[in-house]
């Protein structure tokens, strides 16, 4: 690899680092990586149009490293997208980072992230046929509720700036990620990150709620509704087979839904009229 490296960037590097899918090392003042990515160099390119634009606004995503080729180097059966690390520290991102995140729009074309997890469900089933899936009726139908109020929604704005996923605990260096940047509405983050709170334990749903326009409430719930936490325990189990606890599913199902109830009933005259969430008595 240290030869791949110095034949595409010019870089002599004396140690490597490896760790899970990724490879660095450090090269002057700066720590580097490579990390996997099946990305084409036509979408690395527009992410670092996206993070040369964040610079304006003093938000320092990590540098994409291209060459005269492009910025994908191939190693043995696996593509790599080489950066340099601007923030290297393991504190926790703070809510004024994300706020600030959110605030910026930026005209490109990326492709939509938000994946319709039936379809997603649907292939695990036929291949995983034997897979017992705890609450998973229950899932399925706030996936379609969410999928209907994102459809209802339509074209309002989409190209703010997130994160495929955004976890209440994410450090630093892992925030300023680019490869994990994706557009959609403004409130993504501060909707994933209220989840992934609330899951561990942490229910901050309606501070967060305090903090939005009334013009964005009907994005927020929309994705505060989608179960992103009970695919994400699917994918773990069927790639690593990390066992699924479902009597902690069935509880989070219960608990989700009475917070789901709450902030429906603060905020239902920005969301249309959803039978099953309007009963206040619930709660």
């Amino acid at each position: 690899m240290k030869d791949k490296i110095y034949e595409k960037y010019g870089y002599k590097v004396d140690y490597l680092t490896y760790k899970n899918d990724s490879i660095s090392f450090n090269l002057g003042n700066f720590r580097y990586m490579l990390l996997k990515t099946n990305f084409s160099n036509e979408k690395l390119s527009i992410i670092d149009m996206i993070v040369k634009k964040l610079d304006s606004y003093a938000i320092f995503f990590h540098q994409l490293i291209s060459s005269e080729d492009g910025y994908i180097l191939k190693f043995g059966e696996h593509s790599y997208v080489l950066i340099r690390l601007r923030i290297t520290s393991d504190r926790k991102i703070t809510m004024n980072e994300i706020l600030k995140l959110s605030s910026i729009s930026i005209n490109c074309s990326l492709e939509n992230q938000l994946v319709e997890k039936i379809d997603f469900l649907e292939n695990y089933f036929s291949n995983y046929q034997k897979l017992e899936l705890a609450n998973i009726d229950y899932f399925i139908g706030l996936t379609e509720n969410a999928i209907t109020l994102f459809n209802i929604i339509g074209k309002e704005n989409k190209n703010f700036i997130g994160h495929k996923r955004l976890h209440y605990d994410e450090r630093a260096v892992d925030f300023y990620n680019p490869l994990n940047i994706v557009l959609d509405y403004r409130t993504r983050d501060l909707a994933e990150y209220a989840k992934s709170a609330f899951i561990n334990g942490n229910n901050c749903i309606i501070e967060i709620l305090e903090l939005l326009h009334p013009a964005d409430y009907f994005s927020f719930f929309a994705r505060l509704m989608f179960p992103s936490f009970y695919f994400d325990s699917i994918d773990q189990y069927i790639k690593h087979g990390t066992k699924l606890d479902k009597k902690r599913i069935s509880s989070l199902a219960n608990s989700l839904e009475k917070n789901l109830r709450q902030v429906y009933n603060l905020i239902y005259p920005n969301l249309p009229y959803i039978e099953w969430l309007s009963n206040v008595d619930n709660f």
